[in-house]
């Protein structure tokens, strides 16, 4: 294999490409947009959220529950650090989670770009959309919108899922080659997507970030991790993990990720003496949100030893089961990922290979491999590139020796 094609420059793409940087031929990284890397520009923030310290299939989902944990039985999952080393991706860590040193996602791209550039063997193709891929005579022929057809020894469908930046198609379109190449397909959903809702109240918080608990009071699924209030609702690490996993409209904020009966512990003790209610919730909320809930609780004492056994009950059910009125479903333009994709029984888990079409590969999220937030989906992104380099670069070299 000689000449390579990567289709899409996301996380999966780039990596690939770099990865690919000892093969002794042409690599191709193809990108319908005018750069590489749009929507990782814009990931955790601008930040850019790299791998997390707890990192295994339990922060994964699919379709194929048994496949894509073979997936994860793969070395490079445990030895994605040295992945990252080759990438010269550079990080710190902020509690579990690993962000990019720079917390300049903009800038990293541009750096990525630059290795790419400056790789002897890889060219890119910014603003070519391939719209056919036809496999013939053990090569692909590539049609795009240029007109500049080409012939390649292998293909790497690195495309990503149904929200792409600049382009929202259905999902026929966004997965147009894959399927085109008789590949299938599983049900599609946004995943990772902020809490949408109405509350004129919660509202008044809009910029505060502190660590509290999302649940699902049908379902008993809860989420704990920091979270955003914002003027159209709830982001953050754990909303965007949540909007993944809830299925009952019945949510609840708690405020402060304490125990309810240690705090009920803790305010009875405080009893004794003349400490300030505000003062005691600072404790365990920022300020705003501490006079948030003493109004919503219509609270009027000023000192805990005042307060009525009711007031507390009062307090207690704001501060750790706040009502969140039924959110907006979730929508691709404000998702990060797409859960769902190329179905793994389709495709070789040791290399990421079609077992449809030979020389065929696949990495990223373009597969039904969809992980949490902070990091997961980046880190997958890059021990999958791994994968597929490996095995291309070991069939080049097999092919080579005859």
């Amino acid at each position: 294999m000689k000449k390579i094609a990567i289709i899409g420059a996301g996380p999966a793409g780039i990596y690939t490409t770099i990865l690919l940087k000892s093969h002794q031929g042409e690599v191709h990284l193809f990108e319908q947009n005018n750069d590489i890397g749009e929507k990782l520009k814009t990931t955790g923030g601008g930040r850019m959220n790299i791998t997390n310290k707890v990192f295994s299939d339990q922060e994964f989902s699919s379709s194929s529950t048994n496949l894509y944990k073979k997936i994860f039985k793969n070395p490079h999952i445990k030895n994605r650090f040295e992945i990252f080393e080759k990438l010269g991706i550079e990080f710190e860590y902020e509690k579990n989670r690993a962000i990019l040193a720079s917390q300049d996602a903009v800038a990293e791209v541009a750096r990525l770009r630059r290795k790419i550039q400056a790789q002897p063997n890889a060219l890119l193709h910014c603003g070519e959309k391939i719209t056919d891929i036809i496999p013939q005579n053990n090569q692909f022929q590539l049609h795009t919108n240029k007109e500049n057809d080409q012939f390649f020894d292998a293909v790497v469908i690195t495309t990503g899922g149904m929200f792409r930046l600049f382009d929202l198609n259905s999902a026929e379109e966004c997965y147009q080659l894959s399927i085109q190449l008789g590949h299938h397909i599983t049900p599609l959903s946004p995943s990772l997507c902020p809490l949408i809702f109405q509350d004129k109240d919660l509202r008044t918080l809009s910029g505060i970030t502190f660590e509290g608990i999302l649940k699902d009071e049908v379902n008993n699924v809860f989420i704990q991790n920091d979270i955003l209030i914002t003027h159209f609702g709830l982001s953050g690490p754990a909303v965007l993990d949540f909007s993944a996993c809830y299925k009952s409209p019945q949510i609840t904020l708690a405020f402060t990720t304490i125990k309810e009966h240690d705090f009920i512990t803790r305010f009875n003790t405080a009893r004794s003496g003349k400490q300030g209610l505000r003062k005691f919730l600072k404790q365990f909320v920022p300020e705003r949100v501490a006079a948030f809930c003493i109004a919503k609780s219509d609270i009027q004492q000023q000192f805990i030893a005042d307060m009525p056994k009711k007031k507390l009950q009062k307090l207690c059910q704001t501060l750790f089961h706040y009502p969140i009125p039924p959110p907006q479903p979730n929508s691709y333009p404000a998702s990060w990922t797409t859960k769902g994709g190329i179905k793994l029984e389709d495709i070789n888990t040791a290399t990421l290979e079609s077992k449809i079409v030979p020389h065929l590969f696949f990495a990223g999220e373009v597969l039904d491999i969809n992980g949490l937030c902070g990091g997961y989906n980046i880190s997958f992104a890059a021990i999958s590139a791994q994968i597929v380099a490996d095995a291309v670069l070991k069939e080049t070299k097999k092919c080579r020796s005859f």
